[in-house]
């Protein structure tokens, strides 16, 4: 759907890049340049007012106050409407835009064409159940995380938005028949995360704001029923659910032509993984001897521990990842790695909210929107215990000490994601700001863990190739199995289990990693963006 592309977005569309160089250079002409900004804008508001959550992830506020209607008639009017502007970007006069008009004109389209692939191919709404549970919850935690607004207007939104819950539910078990079993369960898990979520929220927000508590505590109550309804009667249905989700070569074939702007199919990229994969492995093996050798000869001093403060706490491991983030920021400007401008936002560190852990067992983060004046990003970590026994703070105070964390902020922090979504939401263009193009965001990030490598960030006698090689090597992992699945060589067992035998023995983890594959197909090729 929609959300699946407008959280985030690249410094540049390197998939514009080969799709305007089809186009000779004409003349610019201010009608053209105006007809495809007033199409763009009136497109993604009649796509934002059917999926008002994504408004909201987007920072376009006037439908924060509900949730989707996808009825039948509702999805039937929505697509002829996307079929109208579609044909409307198709007949602008290509010679009449500037080199970056004409990119946002392929990018516009693309958007079009892959909201009618999701409901008319892929039949996203009738096949997916945990699209309605992610909305449910996203829904309420989007107006809530950001702050484009006085509490107290935005409480009253999350409480129009449970008060909406029944309806939206009514109409998702009418619309869901027969969903895959993955995705049956998928929705099961995060509907029993809703209902904890509801109820906390609206336990919270009635403290904070006392002249709406019993309104909230009400739709609460019956968002809750709501859900625990439709919960039972998908563990009924789980019995006779098929294994199958697979949506196939040919739609996963469209899907990195149309929504990457990639030049090869799934064949292709199942190879170019394989390869990039065999070649990380092996450059890997010799790196690690010649690390072996070195330590050999000269062996290094052993990390000693030493004992946490007395009282520390969760509140000192999130302190210190955050002074981590704000001292590559000052290492990013320091080292001449980028300029970092004052307009781009802060990072907060903040554990994984508890309705997306069964998603997001590692760390994660989240953009800014994009047309909030908020520029505000969150990074997602592990939770943490809400008591430390000496053991375990012993633990967590050392890998705070030697800078443990360094890695995973270079990905989802500077110079990577959050650094490159601030950029971009300060993109001149209306529909480039809009773009989620994944191959970029992830290639980008990645790009950095070789970058920082290469300009010094570590220690060259700690062997440091093997820190991007080994973030390389795993996302060569992803790329097979992303491939595998969506076109029905893997299954979800397969995948998991492969991923088990070639990367680390972490089971939970990589069932819980292989889920989310299995709900983002082409997410976990993203990756390859960097090659």
């Amino acid at each position: 759907m929609f959300r699946l592309r407008v959280q985030f977005a690249p410094f540049v569309c390197a998939a514009g890049l080969f799709v305007a160089s089809a186009f000779a250079i004409g003349p610019i002409r201010p009608g053209a340049s105006a007809r495809l900004d007033s199409l763009g804008r009136a497109a993604y508001r009649t796509l934002w007012e059917f999926h008002p959550v994504d408004a909201t992830r987007c920072g376009f506020h006037e439908f924060d106050g509900r949730l989707g209607d996808y009825s039948p008639a509702r999805t039937v009017a929505l697509k002829r409407s996307v079929s109208r502007f579609l044909a409307q970007v198709d007949s602008l006069d290509t010679l009449a835009l500037s080199l970056d008009e004409r990119i946002d004109r392929e990018l516009l389209a693309s958007n079009l064409k892959m909201e009618l692939f999701w409901l008319d191919r892929f039949k996203l709404l009738e096949r997916d159940p945990h699209y309605y549970s992610d909305e449910c919850v996203g829904g309420v935690y989007y107006v809530l995380l950001r702050d484009f607004a006085p509490l107290a207007e935005r409480a009253r939104c999350a409480a129009e938005r449970m008060e909406d819950v029944p309806r939206f539910i009514r109409q998702a078990r009418a619309s869901v028949k027969d969903p895959p079993r993955l995705y049956a369960e998928a929705a099961i898990d995060g509907l029993k995360d809703a209902e904890d979520f509801f109820q906390e929220s609206a336990d919270e927000l009635g403290k904070q704001v006392p002249e709406l508590a019993s309104r909230l505590a009400a739709a609460a109550d019956k968002a809750v029923n709501s859900v625990r309804a439709w919960r039972a009667g998908l563990e009924l249905d789980l019995p006779r659910l098929s294994d199958s989700f697979a949506m196939g070569r040919e739609k996963f074939n469209y899907l990195l032509a149309t929504d990457k702007f990639l030049d090869f199919d799934s064949d292709s990229l199942l190879r170019m993984g394989e390869n990039l994969f065999a070649r990380t492995d092996s450059v890997r093996k010799v790196l690690r001897a010649e690390e072996a050798e070195v330590l050999k000869r000269h062996p290094a001093p052993r990390p000693t521990d030493e004992p946490a403060p007395a009282g520390f706490s969760r509140q000192d491991v999130l302190a210190a990842q955050q002074a981590e983030i704000e001292s590559m920021r000052v290492w990013v400007e320091s080292s001449n790695t980028a300029t970092v401008p004052a307009w781009v936002g802060p990072l907060r560190v903040v554990e994984t909210p508890a309705f997306m852990r069964r998603i997001i067992p590692g760390i994660a983060m989240e953009g800014a929107a994009p047309l909030d004046e908020n520029q505000t990003g969150y990074m997602y970590i592990r939770p943490l215990p809400d008591r430390f026994d000496t053991a375990l703070a012993r633990q967590y105070y050392n890998s705070g000490r030697r800078r443990g964390h360094r890695g995973g902020i270079v990905h989802e922090g500077l110079p990577g994601h959050h650094f490159q979504i601030s950029v971009a939401n300060h993109n001149p263009s209306f529909i480039r700001r809009l773009q989620f193009n994944t191959c970029l965001i992830e290639g980008w990030a990645l790009y950095c863990e070789q970058m920082v490598v290469e300009q010094g960030l570590y220690p060259p006698d700690s062997f440091p190739d093997l820190r991007w090689l080994g973030g390389v090597w795993f996302r060569a992992a992803r790329i097979i199995v992303d491939a595998k699945l969506h076109t029905g060589r893997m299954s979800y067992d397969d995948a998991w289990k492969f991923m088990v035998d070639k990367c680390w023995p972490d089971t939970a983890f990589f069932q819980a990693e292989v889920r989310r594959y299995c709900l983002s197909p082409s997410q976990p090729m993203s990756y390859y963006g960097e090659h």
